[in-house]
């Protein structure tokens, strides 16, 4: 069922603009997560363990 869907959508005539921009938008999408959901954990995990460090 695979190969002909594949086919069908390679030969669809889908510009490369059209790809191209689809491309940009998933790595447009990937680093817009980073940036709201990685970066303020990643602070907030660093600034827990700062303060509840343990004492030796």
């Amino acid at each position: 069922m695979a190969f002909p869907l594949l086919t069908f959508f390679l030969s669809s005539g889908v510009s490369s603009a059209v790809s191209t921009n689809s491309a940009i938008g998933m790595i447009g999408s990937f680093l817009a997560a980073g940036a709201l959901i990685v970066v303020p954990a990643a602070f907030a995990l660093i600034a827990v363990s700062q303060n509840d460090a343990l004492s030796r």
